[in-house]
């Protein structure tokens, strides 16, 4: 998309922050209007589109993408997701273990796996059960229904990315873990990836594995300043 406009402001409005286009709204791809949580995002995404050359290049405003998917995605289905979120809970990567058939791995699971398991087993009082292999198991029925009271608690905004870092890291426990800021984005990627590189160690890396972790892990940290943002 051809560059269409010259200024680009923040506008105080009663429902949030909103970003105008030669004094005209900025709308998501559905045509909702932006009403953002923060200053602090507003001016963030109010940077991308003015710092934008000629041709517009989404993939160059994680910002504006991450409020958007919020407002389009998020706010109009957000039950659908909190289910979703659930079922990752109740049958996270970090309960299945490698087992015998690689001790190494095994170990480092141990060592940075379920220290996790054990903050999410306290925080739902639950007591988080894993496994070695892909069979799966059941954890404990209480669990589905306290992680359902406590997302039905969050913001839109922060269930939206809670809802991203969990699917990114494939890991509800490590996902809420960085959501609450007990673990940052790089340790986020360096635990939900842990088979991986361990791997990348033990084999070596080809160039389009080590592309796609650099663009998860570049991710990750954006959703990390988008989540800084909203706290204030």
């Amino acid at each position: 998309m051809k560059r269409f406009y010259k200024e680009v402001t923040i506008d105080s409005q009663p429902q949030g922050f909103g970003v105008a286009l030669d004094g005209r709204a900025l709308r998501s791809p559905a045509k909702t209007i932006l009403h953002l949580p923060s200053r602090e995002l507003a001016e963030a995404v109010r940077r991308e589109w003015a710092e934008a050359g000629e041709e517009i290049q989404p993939e160059n405003m994680p910002f504006f993408s991450m409020a958007v998917t919020v407002i389009d995605r998020v706010m109009t289905q957000p039950e659908t997701l909190r289910a979703e979120l659930c079922d990752y809970a109740g049958n996270d990567v970090l309960f299945y273990r490698a087992g015998t058939e690689d001790t190494g791995l095994d170990k480092e699971q141990e060592t940075y796996w379920t220290p996790w398991c054990d903050w999410m087993g306290q925080k739902f009082n639950v007591e988080i059960c894993t496994t070695s292999g892909l069979m799966p198991i059941n954890q404990p029925v209480p669990l589905r229904s306290r992680v359902a009271s406590y997302l039905s608690a969050l913001s839109d905004w922060h269930l939206g990315s809670l809802y991203r870092a969990v699917t990114l890291s494939g890991s509800f426990a490590l996902g809420l873990a960085f959501s609450e800021q007990e673990i940052n984005a790089s340790r986020l990627f360096q635990f939900a990836f842990l088979e991986e590189l361990y791997q990348n160690r033990k084999w070596g890396l080809d160039s389009e594995a080590e592309a796609r972790q650099k663009r998860i892990e570049q991710e990750l940290q954006d959703l990390e300043r988008f989540l800084g943002m909203l706290k204030t």
